[in-house]
């Protein structure tokens, strides 16, 4: 079922609001994608551009939370660099699966704020060894809940701050 931008997801602020709801767009693309058995090429260009976008969504909020000086940034960011590690993870077993080796550009510099045995759980465990085509769903809607599960929870606790600012607070 494709996700639906709710006016309850807004953290009051127009950039973020708007790269969710790109998200959330880009997350429908995948799941999209995937149901699309007859074109691999087409899944892996979405997963790519998701894990990309998501990175520069989380840049952007970073950088918005330092200037309006949000308390919990620093927890924050470390969720950010935890989900992007997460879908690093996935991309990796989805190129497993679907026999390319395509890497996200910038995926070699997420790890240097990441633990070595972090990253190893993550990216060196025997799912990644046995993965196979079945595994593609349920490795999509982890993703799709890491990422939902951030917007809808942590991001909402942003808004008292941000409706503070003006909506085009940047």
């Amino acid at each position: 079922m494709a996700l639906v931008w709710r006016e309850q997801m807004s953290v009051g602020n127009n950039i973020i609001d708007t790269e969710h709801r790109y998200l959330i767009d880009q997350i429908n693309a995948v799941e999209l994608a995937l149901n699309s058995t007859e074109n691999h090429d087409m899944l892996v260009e979405t997963l790519n551009h998701l894990v990309e976008y998501t990175k520069t969504h989380f840049d952007h909020e970073e950088q918005i939370q330092l200037k309006f000086k949000f308390p919990d940034h620093e927890k924050h960011k470390k969720q950010h660099l935890r989900i992007m590690t997460e879908l690093y993870s996935i991309k990796q077993k989805l190129d497993k699966i679907l026999g390319t080796d395509q890497t996200a550009a910038g995926e070699e510099n997420q790890s240097e704020e990441v633990t070595d045995s972090e990253l190893n759980m993550l990216l060196e465990d025997d799912i990644v060894n046995s993965a196979d085509e079945k595994d593609l769903a349920p490795l999509v809607a982890l993703m799709r809940s890491w990422i939902l599960d951030h917007m809808l929870g942590t991001d909402l606790t942003m808004k008292p701050y941000l409706k503070k600012m003006s909506p085009d607070f940047n």
